[in-house]
């Protein structure tokens, strides 16, 4: 238990530490050029967000022999960093740099001088969420993400908390060979009063059992917004800069397996392709 509470306090520490020291590097940079340095972690932390929502389509049901279903998943995401997403193109009193994103690696300068900070030369994104699964009446499981909040001294704390619910299609198809289900989901994650990531998703997704192992797959729709609040070093009183941000976050396709350890324990893997790569794995019980 130990290690695992190390593991979890280190990837959460990464993603709050990159969220929360943009805060000191957007105070570099006018709206404009902000958006776009901070874009591609809009992206990424969204696609990590909407990964691990599922590794089967067959619901946990209640029935009277069992009155309650629930499961509970360690999920840890990586999210590919593609390196187009490690530059972008600046604007500084008229004239045109091209220089690091988030995830890229030096400024651009003039004359030796920085105008546009570095990034943080990042080529994977990881994430680790637990989550927790109830099932309920008529073919639905509710699921619920939650960390304990972290303390990032004067950043304040990062909190994470999510919530989605999942339905059967199967149940109204007798003798059907597939499960099937349909799923929404909100979460959001935030660090202090700086940055705040909200992301919501849905998606169709089917599964087939297959003794120990089960393949899985299916389609998704995602859409993650960031909000940015900080001062200009260049400016005092209430010339505080504010905007949101979407990232590209679209659609997405997602293919792995589940693998039954011994009952009601599995491990599962898969893949999704949406503009990140994303890879997740997990270990889970279903009682």
């Amino acid at each position: 238990m130990k290690v695992l509470i190390a593991v979890v306090s280190l990837l959460l520490l990464f993603s709050g530490l990159i969220a929360s020291e943009l805060e000191d590097r957007l105070k570099d940079l006018a709206e404009e050029n902000a958006r776009e340095y901070i874009r591609p972690l809009v992206t990424a932390f969204g696609s990590n967000l909407n990964s691990g929502l599922y590794n089967t389509a067959d619901v946990l049901n209640p029935s009277i022999l069992r009155p309650v279903r629930f499961g509970f998943n360690f999920h840890m995401m990586l999210a590919m960093v593609p390196s187009s997403e490690k530059t972008f193109q600046g604007e500084v009193e008229g004239v045109s740099y091209e220089s690091a994103t988030v995830f890229g690696d030096k400024g651009a300068e003039h004359s030796g001088v920085k105008v546009l900070p570095d990034g943080f030369n990042v080529s994977l994104v990881p994430l680790f969420i637990p989550q927790f699964r109830f099932g309920l009446p008529a073919g639905n499981e509710l699921s619920l993400r939650y960390l304990p909040p972290l303390e990032m001294g004067d950043y304040g704390d990062v909190t994470f908390w999510g919530v989605g619910l999942k339905h059967s299609i199967d149940q109204y198809i007798p003798l059907f060979p597939l499960h099937l289900a349909v799923q929404g989901a909100y979460q959001s994650l935030d660090v202090g009063d700086a940055i705040g990531i909200t992301s919501i998703a849905v998606n169709a997704h089917a599964s087939k059992r297959l003794l120990m192992w089960t393949l899985y797959g299916g389609l998704g729709y995602e859409k993650t917004t960031l909000t940015a609040k900080y001062q200009p070093i260049d400016t005092i009183g209430t010339d505080e800069i504010k905007f949101d941000i979407d990232g590209d976050n679209s659609f997405r396709m997602t293919a792995g397996f589940r693998y039954a350890i011994i009952p009601f324990v599995h491990l599962n893997v898969d893949y999704t392709l949406s503009n990140y790569q994303i890879v997740t794995a997990g270990l889970g019980m279903s009682f």
